[in-house]
């Protein structure tokens, strides 16, 4: 069965990478939650997408030049639709262990993404993992990244982990690692899924938030694929199945 991924959270109607969002995901029936990790500057694992905090929420700044109390006085809500923010006022940037203590209760899988293709963390492998391990409760966690340099890292560090590795328009590099890093799959755009170099690979598509292409998904049985609208994704695969 074709996995869905609630990216960022339920991210269509709640501010992305934040507790809200990603309740929402649990109640939507969503198999899985994609979500992002960088580092303060004092080190600590954090959950949001770009490097800067700029698009997200009302302040500015490079993630890795502020200290995890400075991020916390920020609000999240700034990126999500204007007729919403009302809604999401003091929503927080959560931390990893936030994250994963909020949701310790819920058999989910959770597709962590280090964000390191724009800035290579130093140790940021090491204390995601340390984290995960804490906290495994009911979760199975795949580790990803568009950075094979860091996949090569998490392999040395743990040869049991599930990875994957996210492409963009270049596909072939990670093809090339699938076998020496033991991927279990490549995440690439949905306009790439079959590109000639993924045959006979497994792939976890993003991002797919029409009807339409979600079927066009189904049909063609891929291992997942990530989409900001986890309740329609849900709605219409249950629809398939009836």
């Amino acid at each position: 069965m074709t996995e869905i991924f609630a990216h960022r959270g339920s991210s269509g109607a709640h501010p992305e990478n934040t507790l809200p969002a990603f309740l929402a995901a649990v109640e939507s029936g969503a198999d899985g939650i994609e979500l992002d990790v960088q580092l303060t500057k004092d080190g600590i694992p954090i959950v949001i997408h770009d490097d800067k905090v700029n698009r997200t929420t009302n302040g500015s700044g490079v993630v890795r030049e502020l200290t995890l109390r400075e991020i916390k006085k920020l609000d999240a809500h700034q990126g999500h639709k204007k007729r919403l923010r009302a809604l999401f006022k003091k929503t927080k940037i959560p931390t990893l262990k936030e994250v994963l203590v909020a949701l310790k209760h819920d058999p989910l899988i959770l597709n962590i993404e280090l964000k390191t293709d724009v800035y290579d963390y130093p140790g940021i492998e090491e204390k995601v993992l340390e984290l995960c391990k804490e906290h495994q409760h009911h979760f199975t966690f795949i580790f990803c990244s568009f950075n094979l340099d860091t996949l090569t890292r998490l392999r040395t560090l743990d040869k049991t982990l599930v990875l994957s590795a996210i492409t963009g328009l270049d596909v072939k590099a990670a093809v090339e690692k699938m076998d020496e890093l033991q991927l279990d799959s490549i995440n690439p755009p949905f306009k790439l899924r079959n590109h000639e170099s993924l045959a006979n690979i497994p792939t976890r598509c993003w991002t797919t938030n029409q009807v339409s292409q979600m079927d066009t998904l189904f049909d063609e049985d891929v291992l997942g694929f990530m989409t900001d609208f986890p309740e329609k994704a849900v709605k219409a695969r249950n629809e398939r199945n009836k």
